[in-house]
């Protein structure tokens, strides 16, 4: 989130969360602690888009 701010980024994507098991977290806890973090930071959800399990998106097709 710091180098969202830091370049002043309109949109960040947040990916590869769940794919592999490297902690004891819930799979389900890294979307649940970004939003958490960005209430914190006075940040709106529509700044990060959180990619889910196989989606496909195309930035150029949303500019």
């Amino acid at each position: 989130m710091s180098i969202h701010q830091d370049i002043g980024s309109r949109q960040s994507v947040a990916m590869h969360w769940g794919t592999f098991v490297l902690t004891d977290e819930p799979m389900d806890e890294p979307p649940r602690r970004l939003r958490a973090a960005l209430e914190r930071q006075g940040l709106n959800e529509t700044n990060f888009r959180v990619m889910q399990h196989g989606e496909v998106w195309s930035p150029a097709s949303n500019l």
